[in-house]
């Protein structure tokens, strides 16, 4: 996790034999936020700010701040760069004191009555939670002591819903794939730790939900957003499909597609927005060439006489949208099975 700049870190304004005064003046005046004590931002950089930004801030502030801690849940997702679906409701480290786990109300602190005081106290804070259990052997991830990646994995495979959950095992399993842990076609539970960290699970329903989980896990989702679609088909009943088929016709290559029914004869397509307006995705083309260059791709892969859809991320967070979109595609559910109502969705915003 990459710590945007502005953080105001009172210790190591003192280490420079620097005094805080002006810091605590502006503090009073209500032109800074206090996310925690000693560590500060200006209140105008936390009203422009993005969640991310301020989850990474608090985040920076709670390690700083509090000896030992090892991030872990999502948090550690997070801190440990694998994807997440929006960002968490708070920062959660681990603990083995059981006196000590449980939620901590924020400390995000602005004085005075100004709009944009009274704005600061609108806006999502994030709370410090104790996840009670075993703490492991913390992994590092830049300045931040994690736990590791299977303990992350296993820990919010146990705890999250079915769509956060399964944003942060294709992360996992794509990770672990490109380091070789994780062979070709190869489930997450033959990974040495998965198996053994879902039987330790201290309770029944948490053994199934990771179980579910894992089950469906793959390294070839390519974005949150594809993560996230393959939660929801699952919500709606509709059967897994085939993730990045190839597509070739008479004139060769056609291209590879996010999603493909073959027994329905469907292609699907998660069209997130960066796909036309980030740069780096378009491979140097302009966004309406990119967007051009799709629809031919999608009339090729129609001539070969198969249906086509295509959603965004509004139709996820709405699954009746996406429902109606992959039926009128030529998609019938009833092969997949619907989530038990602990697994039920997150409603979360694009990233």
């Amino acid at each position: 996790m990459e710590i945007p700049p502005g953080l105001i870190d009172t210790a190591a304004i003192l280490r420079t034999g620097a005094t805080t005064d002006t810091l605590h003046r502006a503090f009073r005046a209500g032109q800074l936020v206090r996310i925690r004590r000693g560590f500060y931002m200006p209140t105008e950089d936390w009203l422009r700010a993005r969640p991310s930004e301020r989850f990474a801030w608090t985040t920076t502030a709670v390690a700083r701040s509090v000896k030992g801690a090892v991030l872990c849940g999502q948090t550690a997702a997070v801190a440990s760069g694998l994807p997440t679906l929006g960002t968490p409701p708070c920062v959660e480290l681990g603990t083995t004191l059981p006196g000590r786990s449980g939620t901590r109300k924020s400390t995000l602190l602005v004085l005075g009555e100004s709009g944009a005081a009274e704005e600061v106290r609108l806006t999502r804070s994030y709370p410090l939670r104790y996840r009670l259990g075993a703490v492991p052997e913390p992994a590092r991830s830049g300045e931040f002591l994690c736990s590791g990646l299977i303990r992350t994995t296993v820990d919010v495979l146990a705890s999250e819903k079915l769509d956060q959950a399964l944003v942060v095992a294709d992360g996992a399993a794509r990770r672990l794939r490109g380091t070789g842990v994780l062979g070709p076609g190869a489930s997450l539970l033959t990974v040495p730790g998965v198996a053994a960290g879902i039987a330790e699970l201290p309770t029944a329903a948490g053994r199934r939900r990771a179980e579910r989980v894992v089950a469906l896990a793959s390294p070839l989702p390519e974005s949150v957003g594809e993560s996230y679609s393959r939660a929801v088909f699952e919500f709606l009943g509709f059967e897994q499909p085939a993730l990045q088929h190839v597509f070739n016709d008479g004139a060769g290559f056609i291209g590879r597609s996010d999603f493909w029914w073959p027994r329905q004869g469907v292609v699907g397509e998660f069209d997130g927005k960066g796909k036309y307006v980030e740069t780096a995705q378009r491979d140097g083309m302009t966004a309406e060439e990119a967007v051009y260059r799709e629809k031919l791709r999608e009339d090729r892969i129609r001539a070969l006489g198969h249906g086509f859809v295509r959603w965004r991320w509004a139709d996820l967070v709405d699954p009746d949208k996406l429902r109606r979109k992959l039926l009128s595609g030529g998609l019938r559910p009833g092969a997949g099975m619907p989530v038990a109502v602990g697994q039920r969705l997150v409603r979360g915003s694009e990233p």
